[in-house]
């Protein structure tokens, strides 16, 4: 059973677009108001009075030290607002649901519509992940599960007796049982953890990542626009973690401009991690 996040939707209505303009990291915002990027706006000052002049270098100079003096200020004010610039997929009896983070996460990968590289995509962020939170992963090989939005969290006949691993895997939006265009415009990766079935829900045991196969951008993680950032993204909503409305952080929805994660995404990773301690792993259900 899923947790409850956008991230996560009911089968699709009427098929959405076939290739998306960019999805989920959208266009960098322009330089202003009617500005474009890359656009030279310099031009020279006009000729000031003397006596202007002097007025201005003493306002200048009080402006330093008064900047001196409220540069702490800000700087403490700034560190306390990025304390709350995260946010979780769901929190119970006061705290966040999460993983048990003193067992390994195993994952499995289907490779079979994904671009050249992007197995390296998903270990990468493994790894990524891996350091924010203490986390162990584990990788079990590749696999034919097609990911889709009812995916189980106990397959014996597929994975064995224990939870199934997370699923990683590319997938067609205009076919999948995954809702890719829930805001009009057509996502990139579309995740969530899952609780186990039956409960309890207050830890999680497995999760999907589907990446939108009509995704035009490239495998890598040296750009925003890069394939690399959408599945650290998706696979930080697996983890636990939740969108946040801050730029600067790999969580907001449009991914914030970001390769990697922000100071909030690793405070809010943090938390799911080692660092909050070991929880029980419910077993899994009986034959």
């Amino acid at each position: 059973m899923y947790a409850d996040h956008e991230d996560v939707h009911d089968p699709p209505g009427p098929p959405p677009l076939p290739v998306p303009p960019r999805p989920d990291l959208w266009p960098v915002r322009a330089a202003g108001p009617g500005r474009s990027v890359g656009t030279d706006f310099y031009a020279p000052l006009p000729r000031r009075s003397s006596r202007l002049a002097k007025v201005l270098a003493v306002i200048v100079v009080v402006c330093v030290i008064a900047g001196a003096a409220i540069a702490p200020i800000l700087r403490a004010w700034e560190s306390g607002q990025r304390s709350h610039e995260f946010s979780f997929m769901a929190v119970r009896s006061g705290g966040p649901v999460r993983w048990n983070p003193c067992e390994p996460i195993h994952y499995v990968v289907n490779l079979g519509a994904a671009p050249p590289g992007s197995l390296k995509d998903v270990q990468d962020a493994v790894l990524l992940l891996s350091g924010a939170t203490g986390i162990t992963f584990v990788f079990d090989g590749l696999t034919d599960e097609v990911p889709g939005g009812s995916r189980d969290a106990f397959q014996p006949e597929r994975y064995g007796d224990r939870w199934a691993p997370v699923l990683v895997g590319w997938v067609d939006p205009r076919t999948n049982s995954f809702d890719f265009d829930p805001g009009g415009h057509e996502a990139a990766g579309v995740a969530g953890p899952l609780y186990p079935d039956p409960g309890p829900h207050d830890i999680f045991v497995s999760g999907v990542v589907a990446i939108n196969v009509a995704d035009p951008n490239p495998p890598g993680f040296d750009a925003p626009g890069e394939q690399g950032p959408v599945v650290l993204h998706e696979f930080a909503h697996v983890l636990g973690l939740g969108h946040t409305k801050a730029e600067g952080e790999l969580m907001e929805p449009s991914g914030g401009g970001m390769t990697g994660f922000g100071p909030g995404d690793l405070e809010g990773l943090s938390e799911l991690g080692k660092s909050s301690g070991c929880l029980t792993t419910p077993p899994v259900p009986a034959g």
